[in-house]
């Protein structure tokens, strides 16, 4: 039943957004339209990511897929430091989105949790095995329904970090246990299991 009810929350939001950024697109579209022949100087406000302000017109979702994007770029060319930061840069913009909306924290840890993939195959290039399979545990255990590829990654990355406490089912009933884990708890977690 609450499975149902999540996705009928995430469906929610999804439509939100959607009808939120056909509102933007509207008034970006009019807004051109109307526009005087000579525009008037712009000032540009280069965004730090390390400030704590929130801007109120800061399309922070769009510039966290920017980021996304960009660190697939980054990885594909193999430049793995770059892909990390252009990462980090997402999850910061995800979270300056979240503040920005008012939104929960669990909402946040969902969406944090995504980048999380993607930060673990980074981890496992640079075989830090044990790094990357917190980051695929807090991945699967944030997760909605597990699928059978995050399964199946969890019990290779577990295989690969050879921890010597508790076994893959052990793991995946953890992953399954609590509704959504904090990453400093699946980190703690993890380093009392070796």
């Amino acid at each position: 039943m609450t499975d149902y009810l999540d996705i009928l929350i995430v469906l929610l939001v999804l439509a939100w957004l959607w009808t939120r950024f056909k509102k933007y697109n509207t008034a970006k579209q009019h807004e051109q339209d109307n526009r005087p022949d000579e525009l008037p100087p712009v000032a540009v406000v280069q965004e730090d990511g390390n400030s704590d302000d929130v801007g109120v017109d800061v399309d922070y979702l769009k510039l966290a897929d920017e980021k996304g994007r960009e660190a697939k770029v980054a990885m594909r060319e193999k430049n793995n430091v770059e892909a990390w930061e252009l990462l980090q840069q997402q999850k910061s913009f995800y979270n300056k989105f979240f503040i920005s909306e008012g939104r929960n924290e669990s909402e946040l840890t969902a969406l944090d949790s995504s980048i999380s993939k993607d930060l673990a195959n980074l981890l496992r290039q640079d075989k830090k095995h044990k790094d990357a399979l917190v980051h695929i545990i807090y991945w699967v255990a944030n997760s909605k329904t597990v699928t059978k590829d995050q399964e199946s990654k969890l019990r290779v990355y577990f295989n690969r970090a050879k921890l010597m406490g508790p076994s893959v089912d052990d793991v995946m009933d953890y992953c399954l246990g609590d509704e959504g884990k904090q990453f400093h708890v699946v980190q703690k977690d993890v380093d009392n299991w070796v």
